[in-house]
């Protein structure tokens, strides 16, 4: 009898674990239909003057967007081609950014206004796939993203072809599950930009643009969840120009224990962005933030000053993994 129930529950534990492999299997390739934005690229200078200050300075796309082997020349400020080829070694596979330059062949060439605007906007890439939610830039206004997409447009062409994703088995499992949905804006996104020293202007920057929280917040690095309070930072990030090293962005919350922002003045804070790269080998990309405004630096400390202060301390910035 013993034997006969052990034999039912390994061919029921079997008989699952081969429906969950099908199921995975059916749903590598999922199509989605977003809708697409009425954006169209401009050929006016100060459109694209804007989206190359969205691209450089505060989004700071190359940090990704790049070539690795050009990684000092971007933490010295050049405005290196954005041909794609960083990789990311993390537990789901082997993910490349892609070359965003009007290439027809390799980027964006031969890719649709309206489709590049769908991808940012809402997840989806040209082939109705969602895509890995890396570019968490959802919120763009419409004049932003219009924008951002005259400026791509208006970049030189380069050729560089970039290899396809790698997902491994956990890789597979998560694109079924996980990011079985692409991710789209929580909310209805502006029509066109805050400005000014608002703390909505400095939401905008620090929510939709910038993305500080993306990095000063705990994820799961297996599913990219967020999993801490946001903005009290992380720790177990790694970076590929600093192989063999975790990192963990601070606490940039008001917390008078444990957070940054606790000590800065608004003066301060414009100071420290001002400054630069303090810590060698920082991921932060003070490169493009050191040409941000006044006005766009003191909205971000503004509204950052808002947000629930968390007592979370990450430790020392930089240790040696394992």
């Amino acid at each position: 009898m013993i034997r006969k129930l052990a034999l039912g529950l390994l061919t029921m534990v079997g008989l699952a674990l081969v429906g969950f492999a099908i199921f995975v299997s059916a749903r590598q390739n999922l199509r989605f239909d977003a809708p697409y934005p009425p954006i169209m690229a401009s050929a006016d200078s100060a459109v694209i003057a804007r989206g190359r200050h969205i691209v450089r300075d505060v989004a700071v796309c190359a940090t990704c967007h790049s070539d690795p082997k050009l990684a000092g020349e971007i933490q010295a400020g050049a405005e290196v081609p954005l041909s794609g080829g960083r990789t990311w070694n993390i537990p789901p596979g082997r993910f490349y950014a892609r070359n965003i330059t009007p290439d027809p062949e390799t980027g964006l060439g031969r890719i649709s206004d309206q489709a590049v605007a769908r991808a940012l906007r809402y997840g989806v890439g040209h082939d109705g796939r969602a895509l890995l939610p890396f570019m968490e830039m959802q919120g763009l206004s419409d004049q932003d993203l219009a924008a951002v997409v005259s400026y791509l447009r208006a970049q030189p062409p380069i050729r560089n072809v970039v290899p396809p994703q790698d997902f491994n088995l956990l890789g597979m499992v998560v694109r079924a599950t996980v990011l079985a949905r692409p991710v789209g804006p929580r909310q209805a996104p502006p029509r066109v930009s805050p400005r000014g020293l608002t703390v909505e202007n400095g939401r905008y920057l620090a929510e939709s643009v910038a993305l500080c929280w993306a990095c000063h917040t705990q994820r799961d690095m297996r599913t990219g969840a967020l999993v801490g309070p946001k903005y009290a930072g992380a720790t177990g990030m790694e970076e590929q120009d600093t192989p063999g090293v975790l990192w963990s962005p601070p606490n940039i919350t008001a917390d008078d224990k444990t957070g940054r922002l606790s000590g800065l003045s608004e003066d301060d804070f414009v100071a420290r962005l001002r400054a630069g790269r303090a810590i060698p080998g920082s991921p932060m990309p003070w490169q493009g933030f050191q040409r941000m405004s006044d006005d766009e630096l003191r909205a971000i400390y503004r509204y950052l000053k808002t947000v629930p202060p968390a007592e979370r301390d990450v430790g020392p910035p930089f240790v040696k993994k394992g």
